[in-house]
């Protein structure tokens, strides 16, 4: 996992302008907070190619979605998903389901088929992602450009 000083300095030592440097970086954030798990590395370089992006700075932001961030991230997103949707669980489901998984495994393909059964959890579990995913690329835009300018100019100095 990175320390966000080591990222800043992966950044800021990327030769493009700041500005492109941060959008690469942001667009990275969109992609690894996004719904598409286990996509994120794969489709990051995509996007790089595509759009002409710094493949390092977009593959820098997907990954600041880290392993230790992805229960609590998308169980929130899930529950943001569904409050703008409206859709309330029926909590008995989620107890059985949870027990099952539990009691015979997650990894069990009928837990996932269950799971699936309830698709507004699916639903709500990509609209809640998507709109995070939004909000910190928004927010990762600003702070990297400040970031990457400021070490620049603090670089230039020295």
């Amino acid at each position: 996992m990175l320390h966000p000083k080591d990222l800043l300095k992966k950044l800021i030592h990327i030769e493009d302008k700041p500005e492109r440097t941060a959008l690469a970086f942001s667009i990275g954030v969109f992609i690894g907070f996004s719904p598409f798990l286990g996509l994120h590395t794969l489709a990051s370089v995509i996007v790089a190619f595509l759009f002409g992006l710094n493949r390092v700075a977009v593959l820098l932001g997907a990954w600041t979605n880290t392993p230790w961030w992805l229960i609590p991230y998308y169980t929130f997103a899930t529950w943001l998903g569904m409050r703008v949707m409206k859709f309330h669980m029926d909590e008995t489901f989620f107890q059985k389901v949870f027990r099952s998984g539990t009691e015979e495994g997650f990894l069990r393909l009928d837990f996932w088929k269950e799971l699936a059964s309830q698709w507004p959890i699916l639903l709500s579990f990509g609209i809640g992602s998507l709109i995070l995913a939004s909000i910190l690329a928004m927010v990762s835009y600003p702070l990297a450009l400040r970031g990457i300018r400021f070490y620049r100019q603090k670089r230039g100095r020295q």
